[in-house]
């Protein structure tokens, strides 16, 4: 690497004890030489040249070794080297996409100086080549049809796959290395058996297919491609020979399943492309090559509908279009109908659109149909055991076979990486998955830095997908990606993590890890650092693994992390969720007695007074009052460390005690809560507060607080992030009965026309419920019927029919239907008077 230009020193690290010396090839920590390899040293001058950005494989292969061709691990292992001198926060992993500098540089001179020492990238595609189609290289289709090809006869029908057939075509026209890349049963075989037999007679000396399944001694590979090929290589050196051979051809030459033999495949590969210029490559494999002159095109899922649709429109995603092929092809009489083509559609979507499961499945659709079929896929691994194809290989003959096959090329760490991530329902982030699925210490080798490495080579076999958020608002700040496992997969680890006899420990690390996950989450939000609906969106991604961790945290009768995990994941639903909160409340309510974490019972509380239905506000004082004593003991001997637990709990009871009508009691424990809080709290704490002072100004019978503090309410909504319509709703609320009826119909207008056509039908209801109580005021009855009549229809879901009926009754009466009104009232009262409570508009 050309260090000639001039090159001062950088420091980073915690308080610069690193001290990098370019110039001099020498890398200081606390002053004293460190020793690190000749390629750790490039490799670091590498990413401190640009910190903070993320650098791919390529970019670094490229820098640290011009030209040559490294082994896979080669980057891993100078990573590894330069971590054991740095620690593991110097240089960040991130699977899948690359590494980048994380330490702070000292800024000045020397940090800029530094640019420029390692020159730009080598471009990653290979020299310029001659199009095969031009009339130096074509052939005449009578010479072609004569050479020896491999192929098939006859192909089967390739189905849902013409864009990705167009897309490889573009690429070999500009590339000679193209690599396939996916994971097992994706269908990367039967795409390149339809590319490579379209593109016969495009170059002088045809195409041939080389199946390498059966190859595993990288040694062997130059005879077994020269024997697929028909050239002779000679009793000399193989390699050499090999290139000798294909010296004078020109010709395009299919490599198949090239993942047992991937490091020894790239040497012959880039030989060839080295020596022999009329020769190019399809490599289909779960890994690339990598070599910088692949071009590699990742082969996803067939798509599949998002939902149910009519069978011809569902025939146009490749998924079902699939499906359809085989089954007619395992029995002529079957057809795609719209009565089945939901099941259809279902089935895809368990199968994650991976073709050979697909294909599996279909063959079994003539004898058990499409709907029992997607009602078994929970027995997948055991069901589609057998294909319709009998000259397929062994490894496509049953989906287990084919995972097997995938498994089998993972080392003993990578394998226990691979199972242990079935314990996770969904996606996860990087330092949830080194959590869960790392040794405790001291009880085993697979660490924290062992798991990222198995990480990264099982998103490149395609046995994990990375998935990569690009919509950050910031763009150069991308969020951390996640992990997964497709469904199919999943279900052969959780297999494995059985027999390992590890799943019961994994389910107990993996809940325990949530549940700190979620008390961080529930810190970060209290801080004001977040918005609400942000901080919702990005929990959302965790929320199938708190409904995980709950089931385990359930089955271990832990109480606290039970709490732990439903406190948390009861904020984070969305405001649709309406029914999972109040089922996570009634779990919660058994846990009051149990908890002595006055920080716990407070957002017990929090969920318990905020998720209980209207029918059951006694029910959720009741419950308030017993978090509230609970606390006490605790408060009494540690009350500094308290007041925010104990303000929270204080206001949410005030808040639930006006809604039963016991003014005494909100009153006094608002007081206690005002007495509580702190004005540095930020708008996402005092919101509870100023939310507890309107109602209970509601409940006092004070139009004229009631509206002032819903308007603070509203304001500190805003402030906090919170785009929830309730408090928009409360101010009709309050603008009708402080005698704004004008400005409360407005408000309601723009709020129902902000909510119609979206998902939060419960915000829906009651702010048509609102609205046309300011209607009614007005004396508009037609448009307040509307509303009504509307409303009415989502009541019974959010126990909102005392409230509707009302105005139904008072609807009546404007009518002249005046025992209809009084029949009504009358339900009203009785329905009020079991409920115990009333609102004041509608008294």
């Amino acid at each position: 690497m050309d260090l000639s230009t001039h090159a001062p020193s950088q420091r980073f690290g915690p308080g610069g004890r690193f001290e990098l010396q370019p110039l001099e090839r020498r890398l200081l920590v606390d002053g004293e030489p460190a020793s690190i390899g000749a390629r750790a040293f490039d490799l670091l001058l590498a990413l401190i040249e640009q910190p903070g950005q993320l650098l791919n494989k390529h970019q670094l292969v490229d820098k640290v070794w011009p030209g040559v061709v490294v082994e896979e691990g080669n980057l891993a292992t100078q990573i590894s080297s330069l971590r054991k001198v740095l620690g593991g926060d110097v240089i960040a992993t991130i699977p899948g996409r690359g590494y980048r500098f994380a330490a702070r540089v000292d800024a000045g001179p020397a940090a800029a100086a530094t640019v420029g020492l390692l020159g730009s990238p080598a471009a990653v595609t290979d020299r310029p080549f001659a199009p095969p189609e031009s009339s130096a290289s074509a052939a005449p289709p009578s010479a072609a049809a004569k050479l020896q090809t491999n192929l098939p006869a006859t192909l089967p029908n390739l189905v849902g796959r013409a864009e990705d057939i167009a897309a490889l075509n573009e690429l070999i026209d500009q590339h000679r290395l193209v690599s396939i890349i996916g994971a097992g049963g994706m269908g990367k075989t039967a795409a390149a058996l339809h590319l490579t037999a379209s593109r016969q007679a495009a170059y002088r000396h045809g195409v041939c297919w080389v199946e390498l399944a059966t190859v595993t001694d990288a040694e062997a590979l130059p005879a077994a491609i020269g024997a697929a090929l028909g050239v002779h290589i000679g009793s000399g050196d193989p390699l050499k020979g090999l290139c000798g051979a294909l010296m004078p051809l020109t010709l395009l030459v299919t490599l198949d399943n090239a993942e047992q033999v991937v490091d020894g495949l790239a040497r012959v590969v880039q030989s060839v492309l080295d020596q022999v210029p009329g020769v190019r490559f399809i490599v289909t494999s779960q890994a690339p090559l990598r070599l910088l002159a692949e071009s590699t095109y990742r082969l996803g899922s067939l798509a599949v509908p998002p939902g149910p649709l009519p069978a011809t429109q569902a025939l146009a995603s490749g998924a079902v279009a699939l499906f359809t092929d085989r089954a007619q092809a395992a029995d002529a009489r079957f057809t795609l109908t719209d009565a089945n083509a939901p099941a259809v559609i279902e089935l895809c979507r368990q199968l994650d659109g991976l073709p050979l499961a697909i294909e599996l499945a279909a063959a079994r659709a003539p004898l058990l149909g499409v709907q029992r079929l997607a009602t078994s896929m929970g027995d997948r691994l055991k069901l589609l055991s057998r294909s319709s194809n009998r000259l397929a290989p062994a490894r496509q003959q049953t989906l287990r076979a084919t995972l097997e096959w995938s498994h089998s090329f993972l080392d003993e760490r990578e394998q226990a990486v691979f199972r242990r991530l079935s314990v996770f329902a969904g996606s996860a982030s990087l330092s949830l998955v080194q959590q869960v699925v790392a040794d405790p210490e001291g009880a085993g080798d697979l660490d924290a830095w062992v798991v990222l490495d198995a990480l990264v080579l099982l998103v490149e076999r395609s046995l994990v997908v990375a998935l990569v958020d690009d919509t950050a608002a910031e763009p150069r700040e991308p969020r951390e990606p996640r992990y997964r496992l497709l469904d199919t997969p999943r279900l052969f680890a959780r297999e494995k993590m059985q027999q390992a006899g590890e799943e019961s420990a994994l389910r107990q690390r993996h809940a325990h890890a949530i549940a700190e996950h979620f008390d961080k989450a529930d810190e970060t939000l209290l801080s004001g650092t977040i918005g609400v609906d942000a901080w919702r969106q990005s929990m959302a991604a965790d929320l199938d693994n708190g409904r995980e961790a709950l089931s385990s945290a359930r089955a271990a009768d832990d109480a606290f992390l039970v709490a732990q995990i439903t406190a948390t994941m009861g904020r984070a639903l969305p405001p649709s969720a309406h029914r999972e909160r109040l089922a996570l409340a009634d779990a919660a309510e058994p846990l009051i007695d149990r908890l002595d974490s006055a920080a716990l019972l407070a957002r017990v509380c929090r969920l318990l007074t905020a998720s209980i239905g209207t029918t059951q506000r006694q029910r959720a004082v009741t419950l308030a009052r017993r978090c509230v004593a609970r606390m006490n003991p605790v408060w009494a001997t540690d009350a500094a460390a308290e007041r925010w637990p104990r303000h929270l709990a204080l206001a949410a009871l005030a808040n639930a005690e006006s809604r039963v009508g016991d003014l005494p009691a909100a009153e006094a424990a608002l007081a206690q809560a005002r007495a509580l809080a702190d004005r540095a709290w930020p708008p996402v704490r005092a919101y509870w507060l100023v939310e507890a002072e309107s109602f209970v100004a509601q409940a006092r019978g004070d139009p004229a607080s009631f509206l002032r503090w819903t308007r603070s309410l509203v304001d500190l909504g805003e402030a906090s992030g919170l785009a929830h319509p309730n408090s928009l709703a409360n101010l009709v609320d309050a603008e009708l009965a402080a005698g704004n009826p004008a400005q409360a119909a407005a408000t309601g207008l723009a709020l129902v026309a902000s909510l119609d056509g979206g998902r939060d039908e419960r915000s829906l209801a009651y702010a048509r419920l609102n609205l046309s109580a300011a209607l009614l005021a007005l004396g508009d009855s037609a448009q307040a019927s509307r509303h009504l009549r509307a409303g009415w229809a989502q009541a019974p879901q959010f126990d909102a029919q005392p409230y509707f009926i009302d105005y139904l009754a008072l609807l009546a009466a404007l009518d002249g239907r005046m025992h209809a009104a009084a029949r009504l009232a009358a339900y009203a009262d009785a329905v009020n008077a079991r409920v115990g409570e009333r609102e004041p508009n509608e008294a």
